[in-house]
């Protein structure tokens, strides 16, 4: 599993934005469908190496450890570092219970483990129903790239506008030469803003029959994100999708066909978490 993304823009605290030390907090990562494995299985460490548990309410549980403050400092590595073992613990929960319903970073709620409980039962039915709705469901995320120097290369040989265009420079003044130049260079424009739109478009309309919802992304770093492009390369969409996990291979194949193209790279990662997608329990 990998490209865990989530960027600092969604880190969000809900506990007290002071710095009084909590009363028996809680510090939340998902909730889970407790029935499809016994909550004793999760054997894992979260932020600065505290255990992780399961507090259950029939058949629901949320994955938790003790907390004394809230995780807040001015230090970007340290929020980095906090984000990713946050995103861990919701993948090791993944693997012992399937799909979760993942808590935003530094979600935490004090009153110990009956808050907790509380909790849960106060959102039981939503929360039920969710997780239901989400089972064999995940996120892959699609970065659609673009390298234009083979299609400029291939439209100036193409286009009749262009060729127009290159034929009058050929014999223009040098004044007249500076105009044609500038529109030449502006028919370039536009018919790389139409392939972009068309790649993009391609993109979409491809893989929206094996998909079950999807959202475009900002384009932003995040995390986790160790790739880089080549300065040659434009990224021209990048969307979240879920999908049923038994429609992982039909996605890949129908992403094979726009990678075809020249110039054009799909990055397709996953699965985790519907992170994107997943609702913001509790929110009025």
């Amino acid at each position: 599993m990998t490209d865990h993304s989530q960027s600092l823009d969604d880190a969000q605290t809900t506990a007290t934005d002071d710095e009084q030390p909590l009363q028996q907090g809680r510090y939340l990562y998902c909730v889970v469908d407790t029935t499809a494995s016994d909550t004793e299985t999760l054997s894992t460490t979260g932020i600065d190496e505290t255990p992780v548990y399961v507090i259950e309410t029939d058949g629901i549980g949320a994955v938790v450890h003790d907390c004394a403050i809230v995780y807040e400092t001015d230090d970007l590595d340290q929020v980095k570092q906090w984000v990713v073992t946050h995103q861990q613990v919701v993948d090791a929960a993944s693997d012992v219970f399937g799909t979760p319903l993942p808590m935003r970073f530094d979600t935490v709620l004090e009153g110990g483990d009956a808050s907790v409980e509380h909790w849960l039962a106060d959102h039981y039915e939503s929360i039920h129903d969710d997780l239901q709705s989400f089972a064999g469901m995940w996120e892959y995320r699609i970065t659609l790239l673009w390298d234009p120097s083979p299609f400029e290369g291939r439209i100036t040989e193409q286009d009749d506008r262009l060729q127009e265009l290159q034929q009058r420079q050929q014999q223009a003044g040098a004044g007249k030469r500076f105009l044609l130049e500038k529109q030449y260079e502006k028919r370039i424009q536009e018919l790389k803003q139409d392939q972009r739109t068309d790649l993009a478009e391609q993109l979409t309309e491809t893989i929206t029959p094996v998909v079950n919802d999807l959202a475009e992304q900002e384009s932003r770093s995040t995390l986790s994100d160790d790739t880089h492009s080549s300065a040659a390369q434009e990224q021209i969409l990048r969307v979240a999708v879920l999908a049923d996990e038994n429609n992982e291979t039909a996605l890949g194949d129908r992403l094979d066909t726009i990678v075809e193209q020249d110039g054009v790279e799909i990055r397709f990662t996953g699965p985790w978490p519907p992170y994107t997608f997943a609702p913001d329990i509790g929110a009025e």
